[in-house]
């Protein structure tokens, strides 16, 4: 719940949003032998995924409060790939039941 939406928004405010022509972002989900995914890409402007938030006075949480949500209801996990000038991906995946995780929903 509410794990999509903060990807989609990012994808679109800090990807495309920033391009002078604009892009596309993409929803995509797919399931795989052991996992349920969830991809949003852009081909936006990128980031350097190593690079220390910013101190700008914003907390930079949401991807934070997401990874630790998907997390603690599932077992689940975000990993993002982005290249500056070429875009980002963001993968939600969702381990299927009894994929090694502990079952934290009750």
């Amino acid at each position: 719940m509410l794990s999509v939406q903060p990807l989609a928004e990012n994808a679109v405010k800090h990807g495309v949003g920033m391009k002078k022509k604009g892009g596309t972002v993409k929803i995509i989900s797919r399931e795989t032998e052991t996992a349920f995914e969830v991809i949003v890409s852009d081909d936006g402007v990128g980031f350097d995924t190593s690079a220390p938030k910013p101190d700008d006075g914003r907390s930079h949480v949401g991807m934070d409060n997401t990874r630790t949500r998907l997390k603690e209801m599932c077992g689940g996990e975000v990993i993002i790939d982005s290249t500056v000038g070429e875009g980002t991906t963001a993968r939600i995946i969702i381990p299927k039941e009894g994929q090694n995780h502990e079952d934290t929903v009750s």
